[in-house]
């Protein structure tokens, strides 16, 4: 009998652990068959995943405040202003119980956000809802998403469908609104965004009459803050099929609050080394990247440019220098959608430099070590992520096996990479400026770049020869360099 229960234990998650304290706990209180789990970790219990989203919502007069001040006290966990931290506008309570312990488990790191039912009545152009207490119906009718819109009665373990269509809707992968979407859109225009994105991530279509409602209440997502469009936007590039959330967004007209840049590839001709126009390309390149963010903007935005620098004065289309128009563009997109400047800085280099490859063939014959070596240094950490979109575009020119497709280049150059060592991009050459101004005893000039760009090129032939080089020649190496660039 303790096997088989420490058996059933074992197959229960610290989550579902809580929830069964939390059922011991308000057992013949105020609290009975007036606490529900809802939300995402509901649809999660019905889809059979596993979820740490634990969202509480209590059926009484500001019950999400009480629950959590009373939980934290009867728990000893309670600390003023600190725990529960209480939201008083919104009737919202976060919380944990360190230290707790339940059936020998400890529970204490889960973090809990408890609010009472409500209804929310917004403003316009305002986010921020007035909140007045509501029934369980009226709370869950006003949620984004049928599929959203469940509860988890934890006093008599069962789920709620409270709209009749949330498990009906998971059944038959259904992505809608529990009530008219027009009036869902309008009190939070950042749900579009939601729906396109729980569209994505589970692979569910949109119905015709959501895709007319995103479009008919595009224009609302212009009063909605950058910071919160960029924090669904990267959910959907970051999902399974990132492609098909850029094709929602342009067919709904919501890209253009996000990048209206974007429709300009579109039906863009591309030369005969592409089968798909530069719109097409760009979201195969962002389907074949990896799901890393800063890799995934890069895909995105890596033909961008291509839309300023369109040429075709020889009867074949050219896009000379469009990696550095690219770059250009993207640092003005991603400034203006609030991404931080580590971001910025990373998708611009890995922009810039996402045709430097190109020459080497599939085979990177045409590659020197020197040009490896060189390549590795520049590049550093990034090498791996520029590595990783280069290879997507590489295979994104067309269909599999289509002629201009390198699908082994990046593959060849690791290969290489390792062979030539320090493959982590950690090629370091032994000196720097400050060194060349001390080895000279001059005050610093213009010079000083040549010599090292001079010193960079030798390294970069032969850095072993370099390296076994003691300090003393390595400085008659420079004085030598410096004295030929005199005369």
């Amino acid at each position: 009998m303790i096997k088989l229960k420490k058996l059933l234990l074992e197959q229960k998650t610290k989550e579902e652990i809580l929830l069964d304290f939390l059922r011991e706990k308000i057992k013949n209180t105020k609290f009975e068959g007036k606490t529900f789990v809802a939300g995402g970790y509901v649809r999660d219990m019905v889809m059979g995943k596993k979820s740490k989203d634990i969202d509480i919502t209590v059926a009484l007069p500001n019950g999400g405040i009480e629950f959590a001040t009373w939980i934290t006290k009867q728990t000893g966990t309670y600390k003023e202003n600190s725990n529960p931290v209480i939201f008083p506008s919104f009737g919202t309570a976060k919380f944990n119980l360190p230290g707790v312990k339940h059936m020998g488990v400890d529970i204490g790191d889960i973090d809990i956000e408890c609010v009472m039912t409500r209804k929310e009545q917004y403003k316009d152009n305002s986010r921020k809802p007035e909140v007045d207490f509501g029934t369980p119906y009226e709370d869950v009718e006003r949620r984004d998403l049928t599929i959203n819109s469940l509860l988890y009665d934890i006093s008599n373990q069962r789920i709620l469908d409270l709209t009749g269509k949330g498990l009906s809707d998971i059944k038959n992968k259904v992505i809608r609104t529990p009530i008219d979407s027009n009036i869902i859109f309008k009190e939070d225009p950042l749900r579009m965004l939601r729906t396109i994105r729980f569209s994505v991530r589970y692979g569910w279509k949109l119905s015709d009459d959501m895709i007319k409602s995103l479009t008919k209440n595009s224009d609302m997502l212009k009063n909605i803050s950058m910071e919160r469009i960029q924090d669904e936007f990267n959910k959907i590039i970051l999902s399974d099929s990132p492609s098909q959330g850029i094709k929602i967004l342009i067919e709904t007209d919501l890209m253009k609050y996000i990048i209206p840049e974007y429709y300009k590839l579109v039906g863009l001709k591309q030369n005969d080394y592409h089968e798909w126009d530069a719109f097409e390309h760009s979201l195969k390149v962002l389907e074949n990247s990896p799901k890393r963010l800063e890799v995934r903007l890069a895909a995105l935005l890596h033909d961008i440019g291509k839309i300023n620098t369109v040429s075709n004065d020889d009867g074949k289309i050219h896009f000379y220098g469009h990696e550095f128009e690219s770059a250009k563009m993207s640092k003005e997109i991603l400034t203006r959608m609030k991404y931080p400047n580590s971001v910025i800085n990373k998708v611009i280099k890995l922009v810039t430099n996402h045709m430097r490859t190109k020459y080497m063939g599939d085979d990177i014959s045409k590659a020197t070590d020197k040009a490896l070596r060189k390549f590795m240094n520049e590049m550093g950490d990034d090498i791996e992520d520029l590595l990783d979109l280069i290879h997507a575009d590489n295979i994104s020119h067309g269909s599999p096996g289509w002629k201009h497709n390198m699908e082994n280049q990046v593959d060849n150059i690791r290969k290489k990479l390792k062979q030539l060592g320090n493959f982590a991009g950690k090629l370091k050459m032994p000196i720097d400026g400050n060194k060349i101004i001390n080895m000279l005893n001059i005050k610093p000039n213009k010079e000083i770049g040549i010599i090292l760009s001079k010193f960079k090129e030798m390294f970069f032939e032969n850095p072993d020869k370099i390296n076994n080089m003691s300090d003393e020649e390595i400085e008659q190496l420079i004085k030598k360099i410096y004295s030929s660039i005199k005369k």
